[in-house]
């Protein structure tokens, strides 16, 4: 899902080359190494499939078992367990499901990325960068942007 009219027929049409084995790993998708008919190499962060439903999923476990976790928790620190002490603990996964959730936006990201290189131009502090967003290719399931080399 590039959002490209002609899907997978559209990648030839779209990019000179594409790696076809992934790059490496992001947390719910897997990036490539792309080459733009205009020359820009790109990396092309694809979303991994259903990863929603497994972080759906991974969240009502999470949710489900806090309150047996808070009340282990206590014990263990010697604690009364209270109502609010769960309510409390559930709050907090329910907090971090909703941005695990905003995350599977790659569009989201895509702003985040654009917002902070504003940000840091705003500051002056012009060495600070992110990669540029190709907005034209990119979606909710696949992020592309300009290519970064770097080291480990």
């Amino acid at each position: 899902e590039l959002g490209l009219p002609g899907g997978a027929a559209a990648l030839a049409s779209t990019f000179r080359s594409l790696s076809t084995e992934p790059l490496a790993a992001a947390s719910i998708g897997q990036v490539y190494r792309g080459t733009l008919h205009d020359g820009r190499t790109v990396a092309v962060k694809v979303q991994r499939p259903a990863i929603l439903d497994e972080i759906g999923l991974d969240l009502y476990l999470l949710r489900l078992l806090t309150p047996l976790q808070t009340r282990i928790s206590n014990a263990v620190n010697r604690l009364p367990t209270y109502d609010a002490d769960i309510a409390s603990a559930q709050a907090l996964v329910d907090e971090w499901g909703r941005g695990f959730v905003a995350e599977t936006d790659y569009l989201y990201e895509a702003d985040n990325t654009e917002s902070f290189a504003e940000a840091m131009a705003r500051r002056g502090l012009g060495a600070v960068t992110s990669p540029a967003v190709v907005r034209e290719l990119s979606s909710s399931r696949v992020l592309v942007t300009e290519w970064v080399d770097g080291t480990r």
